[in-house]
């Protein structure tokens, strides 16, 4: 099953989707920007957001998103 078939993703699936990285994602759970649920306490557990979170994501976000990507690039040529 590929991702695009899941309804669930992990951060890393949903860090790709957005092309990102993790910790972003993982930043955004912490802040509470991103919605996401625990699979279990302790070392190793996993969080899982729904594919449907994209979608509800604020524009703000996505914008911020975007922007770190652009500065990313544009140090990248520099």
């Amino acid at each position: 099953m590929n991702n695009k078939d899941k309804d669930f993703l992990n951060i890393y699936e949903f860090a790709t989707l957005l092309s990102v990285h993790h910790n972003t994602i993982r930043n955004m759970i912490k802040s509470g920007r991103l919605s996401a649920f625990r699979l279990n306490k302790g070392k190793g557990c996993g969080y899982r957001i729904a594919r449907s979170e994209i979608q509800r994501m604020s524009m703000v976000d996505l914008e911020d998103i975007i922007d770190r990507k652009v500065e990313e690039k544009i140090k990248g040529i520099k």
